[in-house]
């Protein structure tokens, strides 16, 4: 469904990534793993149209997604659930998840079923519904900027880091969520520093190191603790 190839992205003369590739199969979860300033955030960033490679190619659907804009590879399929939630804390929560669903502002009817299958998903969107979306907790606006990315009825949802600073009961529920999402078909890259949480979600995964591909495979293969270390550590 989407293929990396070779892939160099950079901010002025820092190359943040390098030499990178990888494909993601239609209808799995795949975790890109890694630390911090690793690149994950950057590849999502250049799926998203967002940051321009330097060279390279990034393939969607048999497709380049290279000097498309951001709202035309929305179009097309993919929604990008951003690091830090980034919803509008002023806005009440059902308006927060309606902006994701501002490409199928003629289709009421869509609109309609979308907002059904978010509400299944994570009910305390529903309860929270007439709360303004800053006064929710970190854990809630997590499900409430995952809800805001379903909105837009994507193929492809790109998720970057998101378990970062949440309880434990909660990162279960972004877990379960993501399992019943793939179970409807729907495609996941997960960025995450979180190895324990990606191994339990995904079914294949990179590992980046410095910008640098160190692993691509299975997940069952990444379970293997050496491997895993050998990966984030090249020890």
């Amino acid at each position: 469904m989407l293929e990396i190839k070779n892939l160099v992205l950079a901010y002025g003369v820092n190359r943040v990534v390098r030499d990178v590739s990888f494909s993601v199969a239609k209808g799995e979860v795949f975790a890109l793993l890694g630390p911090n300033g690793a690149g994950k955030t950057s590849i999502l960033r250049a799926i998203s149209g967002l940051v321009p490679a330097v060279s390279g190619d990034i393939v969607f659907e048999g497709k380049t997604l290279l000097r498309r804009r951001p709202h035309s590879i929305v179009l097309d399929g993919i929604a990008h659930v951003p690091e830090g939630r980034q919803i509008f804390p002023e806005m009440s929560v059902s308006d927060n998840l309606m902006v994701g669903a501002t490409v199928h502002i003629n289709n009421r009817a869509r609109v309609r079923e979308l907002e059904a299958r978010c509400l299944e998903l994570f009910p305390i969107i529903r309860e929270r519904a007439r709360q303004a979306g800053g006064t929710l907790s970190g854990g809630e606006q997590q499900q409430l900027t995952i809800a805001r990315g379903l909105m837009a009825d994507p193929r492809l949802l790109i998720v970057d880091e998101p378990t970062l600073g949440l309880a434990p009961a909660i990162i279960n529920t972004v877990a379960d969520s993501f399992r019943k999402l793939r179970d409807l078909g729907l495609t996941i890259i997960v960025a995450e520093q979180n190895a324990d949480f990606a191994l339990k979600v995904a079914d294949h995964g990179a590992v980046l190191a410095s910008g640098e591909l160190s692993f691509s495979g299975s997940v069952d293969t990444l379970r293997d603790r050496d491997v895993l270390r050998r990966a984030y550590l090249g020890a």
